[in-house]
């Protein structure tokens, strides 16, 4: 009892909201609320169906307390790259169902995923078969759903990962580009540094792959296919590697990418910071990670606010 007690606090969705605020500060913490609740006031952004046989898929990952800065993430995207891939929307934990609601609002043709259904049919798959390593580690850890979930359930040859704490400022070129002329490549953002459970090093002497640095998954375009999943259960048995973190489905995806097909860096301007930005009209996109999540709200939504972002978006202002 007194075991199961500390558990149960830390998985009760009040108390998490309690302790969050209170880290976060009760005044900055409804101000930030207000802020993000202004994008539920615009237009949905319709999306072609998972089936429709697009060329690329969007999947993106949240839970209950980010919903919200998923739904800044996917319109900023949306309206900035002016396509309508298809998109899948997976819900981490349990999610009221007010918010699955508001998610299929706003993004009519969207496949909304709920713990419960991708856990039958990914550990139905997994057990079949037999990758228990993957299995056990996707249970321990939630972020191993950005690798296993996102690749069992797009349809498209390529695969577009993107954080709930993504913002667009401009147009992404490159990644649109990316997405009709180089089939066989990865794209990934370019982080400060190697953020890995295993050094480039130990990847050459264990495993014969030449790590490709600093790969950030945050913002990503994969080619489906060319992510072997039975290879990801023999990586996974590194002790190393599969470090129950917040780095392992990172690691994953860099040892996997750089050991099969050519993996690039998207340019600066896709940007990954600790600091402060200068003026984000300078950006195309920002992944606000980390430390420097708080700067999602004070300098990303609100220079997306200032720049007339929503009304935009209501079709009020000029693209």
């Amino acid at each position: 009892m007194a075991q199961f007690a500390p558990n149960f606090v830390r998985r009760n969705r009040r108390w998490i909201l309690l302790r969050r605020t209170y880290h976060e500060g009760w005044t900055t913490a409804i101000k930030r609320y207000v802020l993000w609740s202004k994008i539920l006031r615009t237009r949905p952004f319709p999306v072609k169906p998972i089936e429709s046989g697009a060329p690329v898929e969007v999947h993106l990952l949240c839970c209950e307390f980010d919903y919200l800065s998923a739904i800044w993430a996917l319109k900023s995207f949306y309206y900035f790259a002016r396509v309508r891939f298809p998109l899948a929307i997976h819900l981490q934990g349990w999610v009221p169902r007010r918010i699955i609601r508001r998610l299929r609002r706003h993004f009519p043709g969207a496949r909304i995923i709920t713990q419960p259904e991708a856990d039958t049919l990914v550990n139905d798959w997994l057990i079949s078969r037999r990758l228990e390593r993957l299995r056990t580690l996707r249970r321990e850890n939630f972020m191993m759903q950005k690798l296993v979930d996102f690749l069992l359930m797009c349809h498209a040859a390529r695969l577009l990962i993107l954080d709930s704490d993504v913002l667009f400022f401009a147009t992404p070129h490159h990644l649109l580009d990316a997405a009709h002329s180089t089939p066989n490549a990865a794209f990934f953002q370019l982080d400060p540094a190697d953020n890995y459970n295993i050094s480039a090093e130990q990847a050459l002497e264990r495993f014969g792959i030449q790590l490709k640095p600093r790969i950030n998954a945050g913002l990503a375009l994969v080619p489906r296919d060319e992510v072997d999943l039975v290879r990801c259960e023999e990586l996974a048995s590194d002790n190393d590697v599969a470090r129950s973190n917040g780095l392992v489905e990172q690691t994953l995806w860099a040892l996997l990418t750089s050991e099969r097909i050519p993996v690039r860096h998207l340019p600066d301007s896709y940007l990954i910071s600790l600091d402060p930005c200068c003026d984000v009209r300078d950006l195309i996109a920002r992944h606000y990670a980390g430390p420097s999540r708080p700067l999602f709200t004070s300098e990303g939504v609100r220079a997306l606010i200032e720049a007339g972002f929503l009304k935009k978006v209501n079709g009020q202002g000029q693209h």
